[in-house]
């Protein structure tokens, strides 16, 4: 437990780097037990390294924020729209519970929400354009993906809001904001891969890296914010 303690974030990292390594070769089978390691071992970071006793509503909340994305996970191994559609739920559950968690952390005001006013500006050209192209496409996944996509946008959102916080914005700038903004990145380029670039298998790779980019960072964001 003291490995995972002091060096987490490097066992998590060569996990999510076999784990790439493992989807390019299309090792389905030794990919089903990589991918499954990867939010346990930051749940065991960010457990291991929180003070007792103390932030316990936000560590509930983080606590099972990861369990949906590892629920998540789980249910994206699987192919099927079914699949698709119980992962989307697994992850929009995520983002919920961490929009409360940063909302919470501190609370959108007008008099000091540019920087949440300019990340909903982006959030919304990106989903626009990214919704365009994908839309002939989606069918009966319509719905559903435009709700995912405007909670994801809400996650930058506030995120981005913590930024307005003297008290959060060192760990908003170095972990919240730009871990939010992989997520959108993750999720852009695999809306990309399944509507449109079917073809182009190597984005698989571009989409762990990237997914698993962002859990480090909100990984580390979380470790240090419950150390206190």
């Amino acid at each position: 437990m003291q490995l995972l303690k002091k060096k987490g974030i490097l066992v998590f990292w060569l996990i999510l780097l076999l784990d790439c390594y493992f989807t390019f070769q299309g090792q389905t089978a030794y990919r089903n037990f990589t991918k499954v390691l990867l939010v346990p071992v930051i749940i065991l970071y960010i457990f291991l390294n929180a003070r007792k006793n103390v932030y316990r509503n936000t560590k509930t909340l983080v606590f099972f924020a990861l369990v949906a994305a590892w629920v998540g996970d789980i249910l994206l191994l699987n192919s099927g729209t079914i699949f698709f559609l119980l992962g989307m739920l697994a992850f929009a559950t995520m983002h919920i519970l961490f929009i409360i968690t940063f909302y919470r952390f501190q609370k959108i005001r007008l008099s000091k929400g540019q920087e949440a006013f300019i990340a909903a500006v982006i959030m919304g050209i990106v989903a626009f354009q990214v919704f365009r192209h994908i839309k002939p496409e989606l069918g009966a996944l319509e719905v559903p993906v435009i709700i995912y996509m405007a909670i994801i946008s809400i996650t930058m959102i506030v995120a981005s809001n913590l930024l307005s916080s003297n008290a959060r914005k060192f760990t908003a700038r170095t972990y919240f904001v730009p871990g939010a903004a992989l997520f959108v990145v993750s999720d852009t380029i695999l809306a990309l891969q399944m509507f449109l670039l079917k073809d182009v298998e190597f984005l698989s790779v571009i989409v762990m890296l990237s997914y698993g980019y962002a859990l480090s960072l909100f990984g580390e964001g979380f470790a240090k914010t419950l150390k206190g």
